[in-house]
């Protein structure tokens, strides 16, 4: 994950004198195809080890390399 962030919260995180960081919850989903845009509110997440995720998502070294991969619930559409 990138995550832009202004020089003075940047110099904090890499000095070590920064643990905690607050973003908005949502996510802007982009479609590589068709360049549709969908904005998801995010009403929760979750960490996983790597090794506890099915194997189709933990075999995936194209999409994850990390050993562990936030899991995001997203709001469903009111019908």
């Amino acid at each position: 994950m990138k995550l832009m962030v202004k020089k003075i919260f940047f110099d904090q995180i890499k000095a070590g004198m920064k643990h905690v960081d607050y973003r908005d919850a949502h996510i802007t989903f982009t479609c590589e195809e068709t360049g549709e845009i969908l904005r998801k509110k995010v009403i929760n997440a979750e960490l996983f080890n790597k090794e506890y995720l099915p194997s189709a998502i933990r075999n995936n070294t194209k999409l994850f390399t990390d050993d562990v991969q936030i899991h995001f619930v997203l709001e469903q559409d009111s019908t």
